[in-house]
């Protein structure tokens, strides 16, 4: 991005942020949102945030970058891989922004091992509430805003720049996929993988799980490598989520292995019919990510399909709703087998997530 274009994306921040009304409510102007409720319509211009989307530089020897806040991970891995290097987490859809994943929250299956997405912050340059902004450190005089910063939903301000930590990857991923017929017995090896980080000998530095049913659930273990060979692709007319089902053993790059669920969206593409063989067979592949799926479903919210189809068939107005939990580790089975009586609503994503520093 250069030091220009952000100083110029930050002058742009600025302006909007003065322009907006006293009293008015101030929100992010942006074309994504991984928020799924519907929002009413802001009467004000919103925060220009158009020029803090890229990355500002990557240190190699370092291992660090310097982000601009609006920044989503699709734009920030394709700056690191090619250093061999990536985030220490990366969550699973392109469009989330890292100014988005540390101000709220992010998870992916690194976060048995590296925890949450602020906990690679060094330091974030932050927009507060009077329009200035503040550089808050671990140990400078903005320590408290630093540390009150992470899952603040935009409450304490809107990142700028956040210089983050990065780890070295290698160039592919290969991976084991542990069936389970019992949430008991996939409780009981999470448990064991994520204090060991390593099963039948073996390092694992991805994981994470899915459950189909009460009697067949798996475990997915990552093992970086950089032994050629031949790899898989779930960007296509393969899905990855099914291949779990259908495989023991996978190997991707590293790159597709990061975006494994952004091409369906975990599975939810299924009820768009794109993973209708015969449909997707003809669904241009650049729309094959989760992104175009989010402007179905706003055109879903801005024309009441849904709502106006359920009226037809005599049933009222629904609410679709994706919902993170975070549950004690031995507490999953008791959650899981309760939900699958319950709720019954499958596939169910598991991702172990364990803080780097607990205190």
């Amino acid at each position: 991005m250069g030091g220009a274009a952000f100083d110029q994306g930050v002058a742009d921040l600025l302006a909007s942020y003065r322009a907006i009304p006293p009293q008015a409510t101030v929100r992010l102007a942006k074309k994504t949102s991984n928020l799924f409720r519907k929002r009413a319509a802001n009467p004000h211009p919103g925060l220009d945030v158009s020029g803090l989307d890229r990355v500002i530089s990557v240190n190699p020897e370092a291992r660090t970058a310097d982000v601009a806040g609006m920044c989503t991970y699709e734009n920030l891995v394709a700056a690191t891989l090619p250093y061999g290097l990536a985030p220490l987490v990366v969550p699973q859809l392109k469009t989330i922004t890292l100014g988005g994943a540390v101000t709220g929250l992010g998870i992916e299956s690194t976060s048995f091992r590296s925890g949450l997405p602020h906990e690679s912050v060094l330091e974030i340059d932050i927009l507060t509430g009077d329009g200035e902004i503040l550089t808050a450190t671990p140990t400078n005089e903005h320590a408290d805003l630093f540390f009150g910063f992470p899952n603040s939903y935009g409450t304490l301000g809107y990142s700028v720049r956040l210089r983050i930590e990065l780890e070295p990857v290698k160039p592919y991923v290969a991976l084991r996929h542990l069936r389970f017929t019992s949430i008991v017995d996939l409780q009981s090896a999470m448990d064991t993988i994520v204090t060991t980080k390593s099963h039948d000998g073996e390092p694992v530095d991805y994981l994470d799980g899915v459950v189909f049913s009460a009697k067949e659930s798996y475990l997915t273990l990552g093992r970086q490598t950089d032994e050629d060979g031949p790899v898989s692709d779930y960007t296509g007319m393969d899905i990855f989520y099914r291949s779990i089902q259908q495989k023991t053993t996978d190997r991707l790059t590293i790159h597709d292995y990061l975006w494994r669920w952004d091409t369906d969206w975990f599975w939810c593409s299924r009820a768009f019919g794109a993973q209708n063989p015969r449909i997707r067979r003809w669904w241009p592949k650049r729309y094959l990510r989760s992104s175009f799926y989010w402007k179905l479903i706003g055109l879903d919210q801005r024309f009441d399909i849904g709502d106006r189809l359920n009226a037809r068939k005599g049933l009222p107005a629904g609410e679709r709703v994706v919902q993170d939990i975070e549950v004690p580790i031995d507490r999953t089975a008791d959650y899981v087998e309760w939900f699958l009586s319950e709720i019954p609503i499958e596939p169910i994503w598991l991702c172990p997530l364990r803080l780097r520093e607990p205190a």
